[in-house]
């Protein structure tokens, strides 16, 4: 941008010296300089405005097509959706975008937005982007069959017992991910599945294994051979029914696989796990490998390293059982940083251009193409119905002095 100084005239002061410029004048120009200099830079924020408006319009419209709800529920959510942005530092068409994706999967607009704030704290304690920690979170809740109330303790869970065993969120809530459906198929509730993925991650240091490990022995502990062959599954090892899987335990261990004694039900796979560790040391090496063949197959080996620390099992389950709270105690520390700062500002930013959009003084500023006379005019048409904006009058001021 080409700045032009007003001319300062010759004096006898100033002949053959530029540097003989008179203070009050430097003052002047300077001023002058300065005050164009903040009237562009506003003019320039002033176009990022529409942006923003835009943005929220098309992921309310979308939302609005996703829930079928009416004008005044969407105008609640709105209002509702934007302290929850401020609060948990995301831009609210982010905020909106994710409640949209969560009512397609059948959720009701309350529990859409729940689940979306939960995306966005969870973004938080892993340190996920938005977008991925969301994809997460639908795939564990959905995995592990879980309401949409218990979002919410899950993260609780994941924040407590991460914090407690030192390990790295985001690979754990991975590792709960990818095994959460055979947990719920092995009958194995939230707090279990948090303990037997955290304790175990706690002793291998490998997410994904931990994954391919629960994954392997609730297929051999809750499948049948006939199903394992099916898929196209290891059998090695593998005994012909849970009758006999459930006579080699008790033989063994002296412990009981079997909920009833009928044997017509599994225990779940925590309580078989943490029963048949705590008679571990025990056995002697070959019982322990004829019994790891039975149970894990190819990941015998790293069945017996879980095996012989089932205490940190037991551990992760007292851990997650007193997990309330810890996800928002992540969050206040995310809190502290500045980029937390930042993200409020946006989505106080898109709510005030929301605002212009429904009071319908945007339109004077969306198009740019007439030049920034144009902009000067409506701003000084329009000023007195921006409370928000009286800070800018020093700028309006310094524009009308440019004649």
């Amino acid at each position: 941008m080409d700045i032009f100084l007003p001319e300062v005239p010759e004096t006898p002061e100033t002949q053959g010296s530029i540097a003989g410029t008179s203070e009050k004048q430097k003052s002047i120009s300077f001023d002058w300089v300065s005050d164009f200099l903040d009237i562009a830079g506003f003019l320039e924020y002033l176009k990022v405005i529409p942006e923003e408006a835009v943005r929220v319009d098309a992921a309310m419209t979308q939302l609005s097509h996703s829930t079928g709800a009416s004008a005044s529920a969407l105008q609640a959510y709105f209002e509702q959706a934007a302290g929850s942005a401020r609060k948990y530092g995301i831009s609210i068409s982010d905020l909106i975008g994710l409640t949209t994706e969560w009512s397609r999967m059948g959720y009701g607009l309350p529990d859409a937005h729940a689940l979306a704030e939960a995306a966005a704290l969870y973004s938080h304690i892993t340190g996920m982007d938005i977008s991925a920690s969301n994809e997460a979170l639908i795939s564990t809740v959905q995995g592990l069959r879980l309401e949409a109330g218990e979002a919410a303790q899950l993260l609780d869970m994941l924040a407590k017992t991460g914090n407690d065993l030192s390990l790295d969120p985001t690979g754990l809530g991975k590792a709960l991910q990818e095994s959460a459906a055979s947990f719920r198929a092995a009958n194995t509730e939230l707090s279990q599945s948090v303990a037997l993925t955290a304790g175990a991650d706690s002793i291998m240091q490998d997410p994904a294994a931990v994954a391919d490990l629960w994954n392997a022995v609730e297929s051999r502990i809750y499948g049948t051979r006939l199903e394992l062959e099916a898929a196209g599954m290891e059998t090695d090892g593998m005994l012909e029914s849970t009758a006999q899987l459930r006579d080699l335990v008790q033989e063994l261990t002296g412990f009981d696989i079997m909920a009833d004694s009928a044997g017509t039900q599994l225990k779940d796979l925590y309580s078989i796990i943490v029963g048949i560790g705590q008679e571990w040391s025990t056995l002697s090496a070959s019982e322990q490998g004829g019994l790891l063949d039975a149970l894990a197959g190819s990941q015998g080996d790293t069945l017996g390293s879980v095996l012989n620390n089932v205490s940190a099992i037991e551990t992760a389950y007292q851990s997650a059982g007193n997990a309330s709270g810890s996800a928002l105690a992540a969050q206040e520390e995310y809190e502290q940083g500045i980029q937390y700062s930042l993200d409020r500002l946006q989505a106080s930013f898109q709510q005030f251009a929301d605002t212009l959009a429904g009071d319908g003084l945007l339109k004077g500023i969306v198009d740019f193409g007439n030049g920034t006379v144009n902009v000067l005019d409506f701003i000084t048409d329009k000023l007195g119905a921006l409370g928000t904006l009286g800070a800018i009058g020093g700028a309006v001021a310094g524009a009308k002095n440019l004649g």
